[in-house]
């Protein structure tokens, strides 16, 4: 199991930008999601924290979605030397979307749900801090559900007329009741009934990745249950903010969101 968990991760990072043992994928690109190689026993450090990394070295990483022309890692070897390694960063263009005809409060919420919206963003920060042994996420992404890509990761959203905060997942829109299943294995670390995204569920990858699926109109998986790749999760619904029946899927690196769509393997038509 753990040879071909290695070779899943190696395959994520088959053409390297740096020399030597340390490497990380070309084509780095803002919101993108990324699997690194270190030494063995080397510390990793991005952004001025460490950051975790397999017994073999490997490591998840996320770029935000408006991340800068380069970042850089340092890599501390169990020898005790030090070096840095810097890498380009590819800009990713975002569209401006409009959506009219929410219902009033669901744009800007009566000061009665406020509490509870809160209490739902607290949930949600809860399930995204876990930082489990799981490598679930070395494996290449299957699609959660096949339909149109109708909302893209970033964009600007205008809703009603009021510009609001960019779209922090995709969203494929398929009719109400299509399955939905799990791109990568994991644990099921939130399901909830949420204000703006109906039935939600949460599910965690290890080191820091987790994926979330939002408006379902039925859950099929419960808090802590063990997860296959491909397991079936729910179905396709219009609960919260809702104007269609859609999948609202995100993807995180702890609390930085990442844009899964970069991940994903072309789908067959």
């Amino acid at each position: 199991m753990k040879l071909r968990l290695l070779c899943l991760l190696a395959l994520m990072i088959p053409a390297v930008a740096a020399a030597g043992e340390f490497r990380v994928p070309e084509n780095l690109t803002q919101g993108g999601f990324y699997v690194g190689k270190a030494p063995e026993e080397a510390e990793v450090w991005f952004k001025g924290r460490r950051i975790r990394t397999t017994p073999a070295g490997y490591f998840p990483f996320g770029l935000n979605w408006k991340e800068g022309k380069e970042i850089s890692f340092r890599v501390v070897n169990g020898d005790g030397s030090e070096k840095d390694y810097s890498f380009a960063v590819r800009e990713q263009k975002y569209d401006v979307s409009v959506v009219d005809g929410l219902p009033p409060k669901m744009v800007t919420p009566p000061p009665e749900v406020q509490d509870r919206i809160r209490k739902d963003a607290l949930k949600v920060k809860a399930a995204r801090k876990n930082d489990s042994d799981l490598a679930d996420f070395g494996k290449p992404m299957v699609w959660p559900l096949k339909g149109r890509v109708s909302g893209h990761f970033g964009n600007h959203r205008i809703l009603n007329g009021k510009p609001r905060s960019p779209h922090t997942g995709m969203d494929i829109a398929a009719p109400e009741g299509a399955p939905v299943v799990a791109p990568w294995g994991g644990k099921v670390t939130m399901v909830a009934d949420l204000y703006y995204t109906g039935n939600t569920v949460i599910i965690d990858h290890g080191y820091g990745v987790s994926t979330v699926y939002c408006h379902l109109s039925s859950v099929a998986v419960e808090e802590g249950q063990q997860i296959e790749q491909g397991a079936d999760l729910g179905r396709v619904g219009m609960t919260g903010r809702a104007t269609g029946p859609h999948l609202h899927w995100g993807l995180n690196w702890y609390a930085e969101r990442l844009n899964p769509e970069l991940s994903l393997p072309e789908i067959d038509n």
